[in-house]
């Protein structure tokens, strides 16, 4: 298992919102889970106009969307396009309350953190399956584009219990595309400092009771620009004098996806998608600065599901069933700068059933139950031969099984509650972990007590809402949230046939005896915790404004520290476990979101978000890369008919890259700038020319070693018709 070193880079902290233009919904998203069966008078058809999947959502099918689904931060395809977003990482920048960190490290990943948590804490979902590595939890968020993307939604702190477990941050969930009318087309052909090629297409039709859509994309870069020279020598061991990342990625993604809408309740979905990925350095030299000599010749994923929705019993219950297969492939070569190929092979199954009645006067009342088995086996290569080394092939697995329930009360017209739980069980099986485990179950059979332990945790939550008129809601939230620990936690380096030296004083071993080194598991290990409360506002104070902000407060304790080697539990072997750090972190801030229509030609939005974090019984640990302040403004005003002139403005206050607190990233604001026509005889058509990092600023989103972006121009034509 050799991906996993230096890769997990620090965490970050808020960016800019979304919503009707940019569309934005702070998130409350326990509120989510109201998204059952509210009254019928309220029913709508999921065909007007929306290019939303909405069966990829926790709200129900065909209902209006509840005052606790608005809390839910939401960024929307409008925005993504206006902004020109290209992955999901660079969208959620659009969020208050979330961090971006740019592409870094040995892996050259790039990342989120919201409100200061990390993605084991907020798990990644595509229409509402799971699309994290089981490995370790993470996803490389530059390997997702946006070109089929309707929407991001993203529930901080309080989340939908149907989101299932190890959502203790909350969770972010990608929503594809849907077909609006008989033919729903778009494409875009575009272009960029970089060697940048970027293609892709959406066709779409919906008919009276079926629907098809299928959509292709192809985005590759062949450096990245820097905003001043690498002096030094690079990782390839070349002097260089360069302002070029000599780094290629390339990121290729189809989808079908087939729908039977038999009625204006019911719809019957099967979705096929696979997306493949490089990551390659160059040769370096002249004039090319190697960042990291890590190859990933693959980076493939692909999922096939089925999700439906049902009424029966006069419209007053539905059934929502959902099943899915999702396959991780990746290689990874270079590590270390061994001549050894690391690969992994994940795969998960899943399965849940969601059921919801309103049979009960003024509750919307909700149950789900779920399962999910998730497998990770990895093994390395010759590179050369492409020959297995010996004792590399290892395989674990885990299995977690869930039941939520959720009761939304309409106390009165203005006052709602909502009230949820669930219970999640973990179990694993490590048996297959390498010659030094089986080594070790010989001698010590009950060491396989602390290869399969149970886990459990039951989390509830209540939210308050107040709706004083329909332009205003208030909301008021208290929740617990849990996570397990990931494979990496539990078992990462346990090592097929690593050995260590022993030490002096052992009674287990002698003195420079080799012995061989794993990881068990922790049969006491608890879940990492957080409790999590929340004053939150969403509305419109002005005609044309959006107004969405909160203030909130967590606490987390349990978190996971590996242990040192101990040479005596089991004589002849070196174990070690995680184990539950004492203490508590804190966290508190703000998130705060406007979206304001002043004219026809003007529209203005505006991000804030404060965050503060503190070990309370160290202080002195520094947090790395979570600043405290992050901003976004932009504009976009229509000169004319055909011409918009958009600015964007980012601001990222300073952050630790270390947790001694002795190094820092200083803060910085960066601005961009658009311009977007539109022929008036050709209105589904738009030309569009800008710059990133428009004056050309050197500043640090990682650490010293790596430089940041620089000017970066881009064109593209975009086609959208409906």
């Amino acid at each position: 298992m050799k991906h996993e070193p230096d890769n997990t880079p620090p965490a970050t902290g808020a960016g800019p919102g979304a919503s009707p233009c940019p569309r934005l919904r702070i998130a409350a998203a326990a509120v989510m889970c109201l998204s059952a069966l509210p009254l019928m008078a309220q029913q709508v058809s999921p065909a007007e106009g929306k290019n939303v999947f909405t069966l990829g959502t926790v709200q129900v099918y065909g209902q209006a969307e509840t005052a606790a689904e608005e809390a839910e931060s939401v960024v929307d395809r409008d925005t993504i396009e206006l902004l020109e977003k290209k992955d999901i990482g660079t969208a959620l920048k659009l969020v208050p309350g979330v961090s971006y960190n740019p592409p870094g490290g040995g892996r050259y990943e790039s990342n989120v953190y919201v409100r200061g948590y990390d993605l084991k804490a907020m798990p990644i979902f595509l229409d509402g399956i799971p699309v994290y590595i089981p490995y370790d939890g993470y996803s490389d968020l530059g390997r997702f584009t946006t070109a089929d993307v309707a929407s991001i939604q993203v529930a901080k702190g309080y989340s939908s219990v149907l989101y299932g477990h190890n959502t203790q941050g909350g969770a972010i969930n990608i929503v594809t595309l849907r077909p609006r009318s008989a033919l729903d087309a778009n494409a875009t052909l575009g272009t960029a400092t970089g060697n940048v090629k970027e293609f892709s297409t959406n066709v779409g039709t919906l008919q009276d009771n079926w629907y098809l859509q299928a959509g292709a994309s192809y985005f590759e870069r062949g450096y990245t620009r820097l905003a001043e020279n690498f002096v030094g020598k690079d990782e390839r061991g070349y002097a260089v004098d360069s302002d070029r990342y000599d780094y290629r990625t390339r990121d290729r993604r189809g989808s079908l996806r087939l729908g039977y809408v038999p009625n204006a309740t019911d719809e019957y979905v099967l979705s096929y998608a696979k997306q493949t990925a490089t990551k390659m350095p160059g040769a370096g030299g002249d004039g090319y600065f190697v960042p990291t000599v890590w190859e990933w010749p693959k980076w493939d994923r692909e999922t096939i599901s089925f999700v439906s929705n049902t009424r029966f019993a006069d419209n007053r219950f539905y059934v929502k069933p959902r099943v899915y297969y999702d396959k991780f492939q990746n290689t990874m070569d270079w590590w270390q700068k061994r001549p050894e190929g690391s690969h992994y092979d994940d795969k998960a199954f899943g399965a849940s059933v969601e059921i919801g009645t309103e049979i009960i006067p003024n509750h919307l009342l909700k149950a789900m139950l779920s399962y999910k088995d998730e497998e990770h086996r990895s093994f390395n290569t010759n590179i050369y031969t492409d020959a297995t080394l010996a004792g590399t092939d290892q395989k674990v697995k885990q299995n977690f099984l869930s039941f939520a329930l959720e009761d939304t009360w309409t106390l009165d017209p203005n006052w709602e509650a909502q009230i949820g739980a669930i219970y999640t069980r973990r179990e694993s099986d490590a048996t297959d972990i390498g010659n030094t485990t089986h080594s070790l179950l010989d001698r010590y059979p009950s060491a396989s007590s602390k290869l399969n332990p149970s886990i459990d945790t039951f989390d509830p939550q209540v939210a308050i809402f107040y709706k004083p008129s329909n332009a205003h809601t208030f909301r008021l939230s208290v929740s617990k949230k849990t996570r397990f620990p990931s494979f990496k936690e539990s078992y990462s380096n346990y090592g097929a046939d690593s050995t260590t030296k022993c030490p002096a004083g052992m009674t287990g071993c002698s003195k420079g005896d080799a012995v061989g080194s794993l990881t068990l598991q922790n049969p006491g290990l608890k879940p990492e915790q957080s409790i999590h409360y929340e004053l939150g506002y969403v509305g419109n104070p002005l005609p044309g404004m959006r107004l969405e902000g909160s203030v909130f407060y967590s606490r987390s304790r349990n978190a996971f520290q590996r242990s040192d080697f101990d040479y005596n539990l089991y004589p002849g072997f070196a174990v070690r476990q995680y184990e539950n750090v004492p203490g508590v972190t804190e966290r508190k801030g703000v998130d705060l979101g406007v979206q304001y229509t002043v004219s026809p030609s003007l529209l203005l939005g505006l991000n804030y978000a404060y965050l503060h974090m503190r070990n309370k019984e160290d202080p002195d640990l520094k947090f790395t890369d979570r600043p405290a302040h992050l901003g976004l403004a932009y504009a976009q005003w229509r000169a004319t008919n055909w011409l918009a002139v958009i600015p964007e403005v980012e601001y990222r206050g300073s952050s630790y890259y270390d947790a001694a607190g002795k190094n820092e990233n200083p803060g910085y604001a960066l601005a961009n700038l658009k311009f977007s026509i539109t022929p008036p005889a050709w209105k589904h058509v738009s030309f569009n020319v800008g710059a990133e990092n428009l004056f050309d600023k050197d500043y640090r989103g990682y650490n010293d070693l790596y430089a940041s972006s620089g000017r970066i121009v881009y064109a593209n034509v975009r086609i959208d018709y409906h």
